[in-house]
This record gives structure tokens, sequence and C-alpha cells, in this order.
């Protein structure tokens, strides 16, 4: 998980980056002093989990809220309860820790945010990959299938196809459950099959090998999503 904890006071980021520090489930933690540092994280990086103060000395947490999508998990770090009802009418705000801060209570909104995560994985219809230096989103909807190339994947879509430095095993357990791997070096979105044979599958022009060992799956997860 990676994390992101918007702070003016320098101590308050440390305490936080320390508690982070105790969770094996968090593996990124990058801090900000300032709300426009934060925009500019925020629009340049990918975060699973915001620690927000909500009384910044240039643009306030409710502020930031407004550019979170909703995909990303907020805890509101502040010693200002007024915001506390309001800040539930943001879908991605989990939990609102008042300051001063201590692990169990905050351990108790991290627990929230895995859940509201987790959640959110199971609708989870776009991607960031790489592609060469810029991270590009996929919306999962128009992927017709992915493609092994040695260490590379090849994403191709509708309109066009994006190499990017992934494995499928890596990729598959991020894929909603309307993929699925057919061959050793494909992975298809049921979605988009035209038809099925013994040994191949046609989406459009394009022509998907079949192995055998993946047959019986497939067919399984079609009868299931139907």
């Amino acid at each position: 998980m990676k994390c992101l904890i918007v702070d003016d006071d320098p101590l308050i980021c440390d305490l936080l980056e320390h508690f982070c520090s105790k969770i094996d489930d968090i593996d990124n933690v990058i801090t900000a002093t300032s709300g426009f540092e934060a925009i500019n994280l925020i629009n340049s990086s990918v975060f699973d989990l915001i620690f927000l103060d909500f009384d910044l000395p240039d643009i306030t947490g409710k502020d930031i809220l407004n550019t979170i999508e909703k995909n990303i998990a907020v805890i509101m770090v502040t010693s200002n309860r007024d915001f506390a009802s309001d800040s539930y009418n943001y879908d991605q705000v989990v939990d609102f820790l008042v300051k001063p801060l201590n692990f169990s209570r905050f351990f108790q909104g991290f627990k929230k945010a895995q859940n509201y995560l987790s959640k959110n994985q199971q609708q989870e219809t776009r991607l960031f990959v790489k592609e060469g230096n810029k991270l590009v989103k996929i919306r999962m909807n128009e992927v017709k299938y992915f493609k092994s190339e040695g260490n590379y994947i090849s994403i191709v879509l509708d309109d066009r196809k994006i190499l990017t430095l992934m494995t499928l095993k890596d990729l598959e357990p991020k894929l909603p459950e309307y993929f699925q791997k057919v061959h050793r070096s494909y992975i298809v979105n049921l979605n988009k099959i035209d038809f099925i044979d013994s040994k191949a599958i046609e989406i459009g022009k394009d022509h998907v090998p079949v192995s055998h060992s993946f047959e019986k799956d497939l067919l399984k997860k079609i009868d299931l999503l139907n």
C-alpha cells in the first residue's frame, strides 16, 4: 500500500510515518507539508491511502478532498472537530482522527481504509500501468486481451496497444472477474469474445489461442458469469 501524509506540522508527519512503519501492508510513505505540494503529488503519483490534515496554511483539506478520486481511501487528521460530520459527505473519507494521535486509534482507521480499498478493488474498472516514463490509465472495459511478451505485456485495447513492463503473474490478481487466462501467454476479456472453438478465441479480427489446460477453466468461468 502506498500512502501520502499531508500535514504542515513536521512532528505529526514523523509520528504518522512511524505508525505506518509498524504496518506490514504499508510499504511506501511520502509526506507533504502544504496543500499545493499534496495536490502536485496526487496528480503525479498513484496513492492507496491519504492521511489528510484539515487545517493547512495554503489550502484546506476540504479543498484537497475535491481533487481526490473515490478509489483512494482518506483518513482526516486534525484538531478541528467541526469538519467531522461534514467529512462523511465524501465517499473516500473512511475515518476522522483527532489530535493528539495514538497508535491504537490510528490502527482502527487503517483497518477501515483496508476494508474500503478491498471493496473498491472488487469493483475495479481501471488500472494504471507504466508506458515509458508515463503512468497511463487503462479502462478495463476497453481491454480486449493481454499478451505476454517476455518481461513485458502487450495490452490490446479497442483502439490501440500499450506495451508495459509487467508479467501476467503479477497482473492476474489485479483483474476483474470477467478476465480469464486462456493460454500461458494470454488473458482475455470475456465480454469481448465473439466466438470460441476448441482451439481458439476470436475477438474482432484477433485470433487468440486456447490451451487445452485452460479450456475447462475458461468454460467454467463463462458459465458462472452467464
